[in-house]
């Protein structure tokens, strides 16, 4: 049996203040941490609904297909108390029960709501209470599965809902370690540090199955996870869950609400028996083949500049500034429908020719408030330039990149989009742009392609634009040359 030891920080070297006791340190880091994962906990503790759990033990044929089983991050113990139930156990057989299924919980919370269960449960099925306390206490470990060393080779099984949470929102202290330890391609969210450490400890012909989020199937910071992962495994099955009702209790959030999740229930496994997974986004269906041009063949896509916040290079309408340096913009709000509004905002239209005294002292008397990543050596160019690479000179295609439907928007020319809009610009009538993007194949390939946010809003991108494949029907000829 192998083991899996990351490099252990060192807390008390890198914390010893003056004056202090390094047990007393060590009390302090303890105390620190275990406030750091409740924090962790309390953002993304959501547990999956009985019917999922059993529909996944299911799919992975637990117990029939498999020795041992693990949860690595075993919350209420909701998975734990499932593959028990499935387990044909002597009365009080505490090592049967406890080679077959364990789990690992970091938040002492959950730990005592996992041991609590799985006592309930086998003294439910008659066991006697110390034999119940002793299995539910050796069953659920305390243990932090990302951040400890953890046996590996052991389970041929892992099921589990991983907790999903960004790297940026993990606590500074519990963040250094975890930077430490986790390799890069797995940093960037707990639900890939969880993923990629499943696939080293599970066994080479174990199973790993899941209710996870979507966004590691489809987003391009997990291309790489995507590659590793399917160089020993395939999808053995897949399918959407409504978020409704496969969580049943969703962690801060008001109760009754849905978490701002987009489950799938899934199963890896090594035998190649399944789809393939790679670093290019995995799609949950299969889209049907469309004879036609891809839309990058026919057009370009460009975005929207960002200009920073408003009153430096995005002023209204009494800003005394010269008309012949200003530009209307078009942003979000000012959006109805399918149409554009009149003009409230401009922008300051600036290129490498130092602009006329009155810009520069409206400029200098602004930038103070313009944030780091928008500053340039230039103080006169915006964040982003637009001059030149939007044409504003004749009408365009807008689509904004959170709609509820892949949008076409007719831009007026002269009006330039703001904040990464998406631009199409092509040789062809904006008539015939916009009824490209309304057509049902190209709609049905752009709600596959974009990925679900809240309140029934998708993410739409220059990259999936670039994608759609335009029925052939819409070409009067050979693919337009793009402008």
């Amino acid at each position: 049996m192998r083991e899996l030891r990351p490099r252990q920080p060192n807390d008390e070297r890198r914390l010893m203040q003056p004056g202090g006791t390094t047990e007393q340190l060590s009390l302090d880091v303890l105390d620190q941490r275990q406030i750091d994962i409740a924090a962790i906990h309390q953002g993304t503790g959501i547990y999956t609904a009985a019917p999922e759990i059993e529909a996944l033990l299911d799919q992975l044929g637990w117990p029939a297909q498999g020795r041992r089983l693990l949860d690595p991050g075993a919350g209420n113990g909701g998975f734990l108390v499932a593959a028990l139930r499935r387990l044909d156990l002597a009365l009080d057989d505490v090592e049967g029960a406890t080679r077959r299924v364990h789990g690992y919980e970091f938040y002492r919370g959950a730990v005592a709501d996992a041991r609590r269960a799985v006592f309930e449960h086998l003294c439910g099925r008659g066991w006697t209470s110390a034999a119940a306390w002793r299995a539910a206490n050796e069953i659920v470990e305390d243990h932090d599965y990302l951040l400890s060393p953890v046996p590996a080779g052991v389970w041929d099984v892992i099921a589990a809902n991983p907790p999903y949470w960004r790297l940026a929102n993990l606590p500074a202290g519990y963040r250094i370690d975890y930077e430490a330890i986790v390799p890069a391609h797995a940093r960037a969210d707990l639900l890939y540090a969880y993923l990629d450490r499943s696939a080293d400890v599970v066994t080479r012909d174990g199973h790993i199955g899941l209710i996870t989020a979507d966004r590691w199937l489809l987003n391009s910071g997990s291309r790489e996870l995507r590659r590793r992962l399917g160089t020993r495994y395939t999808v053995a099955s897949v399918r959407r869950l409504d978020a409704g009702s496969a969580f049943y209790r969703s962690k801060a959030r008001r109760r009754g609400t849905v978490s701002r999740v987009h489950p799938v229930s899934l199963i890896l496994t090594p035998t190649g028996s399944g789809r393939p997974l790679g670093a290019e986004p995995f799609r949950l269906t299969a889209r049907p083949a469309v004879d036609g041009v891809p839309l990058r063949d026919i057009a370009e896509i460009r975005l929207a500049p960002w200009l920073g916040p408003d009153g430096i290079f995005v002023v209204g309408p009494d800003s005394g500034l010269p008309a012949e340096h200003l530009v209307p913009i078009v942003e979000p709000a000012d959006i109805d429908g399918e149409t554009v509004r009149p003009p409230r905002k401009w922008a300051l239209a600036t290129d490498a020719t130092e602009p006329p005294p009155v810009i520069l002292a409206h400029l200098d008397a602004t930038l103070d408030c313009m944030p780091n990543r928008g500053r340039r050596a230039v103080r006169w160019l915006p964040p982003e330039t637009f001059t030149g690479r939007l044409p504003l000179d004749r009408d365009a295609v807008l689509v904004p990149r959170i709609a509820r439907r892949l949008t076409g928007i007719r831009l007026p020319a002269g009006r330039l989009p703001i904040n990464h809009g998406l631009v199409v610009i092509s040789g062809l009538p904006v008539e015939s742009v916009l009824a490209m993007l309304d057509d049902p194949e190209v709609q049905a390939q752009a709600n596959d392609l974009s990925l679900g946010i809240d309140n029934g809003y998708r993410s739409f991108t220059a990259t999936l634009l670039r994608q759609l494949v335009i029925p052939r029907r819409h070409l009067t000829g050979d693919p337009v040359s793009r402008s």
